[in-house]
């Protein structure tokens, strides 16, 4: 009878600060991580230097076969990174396919949220250019522009519009974010908004990815399900390249000055400059309310424990392979593209 009523064996209390072989786990499981990064960035620029040495190719002047490539390279590295991470870190995205855990009125609040975002980081990168020619420093801008041939443009808006979301979704709210989560949500958070703005390769759209990537990221852990994070991403990619590409085709002299940064003989905008520009402003404006909003309500997202705190940065900055990644990550935003050579 008294064994009947014994109570279950108690988990070990954990110490705040790890012990040497639990730091040697944490550390490899964090450099586990950044190797799956680094396949990535490896793959992607490696085809990008692959393409460079044959520029001159007369196929390489194929819209088509230019844009395919073009589309191809993230889709093999991100889909080789995404598979090593789910074999490397044993992740399985079964349960972050669930539609439960949010609901319409917390997406539109996402999906304004983040187009407001977008519009607030186009604003920003601008003053930054601005000030950089101020100093001599120029950098390309990112080409959204549509080619004259439309199995290239259909090309290029399945990939922006649908598959680089869904694929950019499962590594880094997927890969990155679940495998660096355990210990402290909100670093996973910061973590996975700063890779997801310096995978864009240019400081412009760094600025983006960053911002967008902090409310992907919570809405992810808060609602147990990457399907918000895929479908925010995809409605901010094609309401980005609707604009773009009508612009373009309703005004493409307008577009063109815009485009080469032309500050002097614009020229008037059209109808279509007119209405995006409107729209994004009433967007940003009711993403600054729904910000507030969520600032004044605050979340309910855990606080990282002493224990988490101690198992995060002091083991993160100790891997090796991550100071990898940023050096990387760091040459190619925001040195490569002012070396002359490089434009």
């Amino acid at each position: 009878m008294e064994q009947l009523y014994a109570m279950p064996p108690q988990p070990a209390p954990v110490s705040v600060k790890p012990d040497k072989e639990e730091r040697r786990q944490i550390r490899k499981k964090y450099n586990l991580v950044a190797a799956v990064l680094l396949v990535n960035i490896v793959i992607f620029n490696g085809f990008a230097v692959l393409s460079g040495l044959f520029g001159d190719s007369p196929i390489w002047n194929d819209e088509l076969f230019s844009t395919a490539f073009s589309c191809c390279v993230p889709i093999i590295s991100e889909i080789t990174a995404i598979i090593l991470g789910i074999k490397l870190l044993g992740l399985d995205f079964k349960p972050l396919a669930t539609l439960d855990g949010f609901n319409g009125g917390t997406m539109l609040k996402l999906i304004t949220l983040a187009i407001g975002l977008q519009t607030a980081s186009t604003m920003i990168a601008a003053i930054i250019t601005a000030i950089l020619k101020m100093f001599g420093l120029e950098a390309p801008t990112p080409d959204l522009s549509a080619t004259t041939s439309l199995p290239a443009n259909l090309l290029m808006y399945f990939y922006a519009c649908l598959l680089g979301p869904v694929l950019e979704e499962l590594l880094y709210r997927g890969v990155l974010l679940q495998s660096m989560r355990k210990y402290n949500e909100k670093f996973a958070i910061f973590l996975s908004a700063v890779i997801f703005g310096l995978m864009h390769e240019n400081y412009q759209q760094f600025i983006l990815g960053f911002l967008i990537g902090i409310p992907l990221a919570v809405v992810t852990i808060k609602s147990g399900s990457l399907i918000p994070s895929i479908f925010t991403h995809i409605i901010v990619n094609t309401s980005a390249m609707f604009f773009n590409c009508w612009i373009q085709y309703s005004d493409p002299e307008y577009y063109q000055a815009a485009l080469n940064g032309a500050s002097e003989n614009i020229g008037t905008p059209g109808i279509a400059a007119v209405v995006t520009l409107l729209f994004r402003f009433a967007v940003m404006l009711a993403a600054l309310v729904v910000g507030i909003f969520v600032l004044v309500k605050g979340g309910n997202m855990s606080r990282p424990t002493p224990a988490g705190k101690a198992r995060t940065m002091p083991i993160f900055v100790t891997a090796a392979l991550w100071w990898i990644v940023f050096i990387l990550y760091a040459f190619i935003n925001f040195v490569l593209p002012f070396i002359p050579t490089a434009q």
